[in-house]
């Protein structure tokens, strides 16, 4: 977790946590807070979790809720909530964070009448708006939950390996960075239910087609191959991603997962944004026949952008986005 800047940012860190609504993810671009072990997260995840019903305002200071009969009046300036004709004290103060109005999960959600629940062992909070809970029975006995995408399987590709070592600068090969963000990436999408494939999980070499018919045999619902770039250019820096161009854009594509991966790389790592990029020449994006992107997750040749590329800071953002962008992908 990192301290957030900002207004009041001594009172709040940045939480690195999953949601999930009634068994789907819900993602937030904005991120999740917490204040003294309590969850914030952006308002609009909550209109998206009880629907149209759920109607809210803010004025600058006053946060007002309105939900069936329920109506809840809060405040950025201190903790106390207008529970209908009750004030009550907030376990947490709601906040303004990356333009997005923050309020207290657990208090809110409860409040209009849903069930939650925390797993620390997957790091997720779970609400269930309909009073079923048997999707997260498991997590209320301490045991992963694996039922949100069981029938999801995802391949994750790490670029290049054992004697293609990809870009090298300074020392840094790019093998071993698209390695280590893919490591943590399945760790990510393995503790969220969905089954995993790495077409490596050490320095070794894989053909370029026999990558694809990992895939394909599997019969993956999404295929993600993890890169890092390189440009003579060397002020370059910033995040793309590769599709194979598909001439039938009513299904769900690589154009349109593409889409969604580099939003969540820009959001989540605060970069240049180089946009999506047809790339039907390339094997594993041609060869595959499921959607699939090649995340290139910055530039190796940049020697500042270099410097972060290789901190477990960065990894970590770049496998959270990734991360987030395929539990999306799987719900399209």
């Amino acid at each position: 977790m990192l301290p957030v800047s900002g207004q009041n940012a001594a009172d709040y860190i940045q939480a690195d946590i999953n949601l999930i609504a009634d068994g789907q993810n819900v993602p937030a671009e904005e991120g999740f807070l917490s204040q003294n072990n309590v969850i914030l997260v952006p308002i609009h995840t909550l209109h998206s979790i009880f629907g149209p019903s759920f109607e809210w305002e803010f004025d600058g200071w006053k946060i007002s809720i309105l939900y069936g009969d329920k109506k809840l009046v809060m405040y950025t300036a201190n903790p106390n909530c207008l529970n209908g004709d009750k004030l009550v004290r907030l376990p947490a103060r709601p906040t303004v964070h990356n333009d997005a109005v923050m309020v207290p999960l657990r208090y809110v959600a409860e409040e209009l009448g849903a069930a939650v629940l925390w797993s620390q062992e997957i790091r997720s909070v779970m609400v269930s708006t309909t009073g079923e809970t048997e999707w997260f029975s498991e997590i209320s006995r301490g045991k992963t939950m694996r039922s949100v995408h069981k029938n999801k399987t995802v391949v994750i590709d790490p670029g290049h390996g054992g004697s293609n070592p990809g870009a090298v600068y300074g020392n840094v090969e790019e093998k071993s960075l698209n390695l280590k963000v893919s490591k943590i990436l399945k760790d990510k999408l393995t503790a969220s239910g969905v089954a995993v494939y790495m077409t490596r999980t050490d320095d070794r070499d894989v053909g370029l087609y026999e990558r694809a018919e990992i895939a394909n045999k599997l019969n993956a619902d999404l295929f993600v191959s993890v890169h890092h770039n390189a440009s003579p250019n060397t002020s370059a820096q910033g995040v793309m991603t590769l599709y194979y161009p598909s001439t039938d854009d009513s299904v769900f594509s690589g154009r349109k997962f593409a889409q969604i991966v580099q939003k969540h790389l820009v959001n989540t790592l605060k970069t240049r944004d180089w946009g999506i990029i047809p790339r039907p020449e390339l094997v594993v994006l041609r060869q595959t026949r499921m959607p699939a992107v090649i995340a290139e997750l910055g530039y190796m040749t940049n020697k500042a952008e270099l410097q972060r590329l290789v901190t477990d800071d960065f990894q970590e953002k770049a496998a959270q986005a990734l991360y987030t962008a395929i539990m999306e992908a799987l719900q399209q």
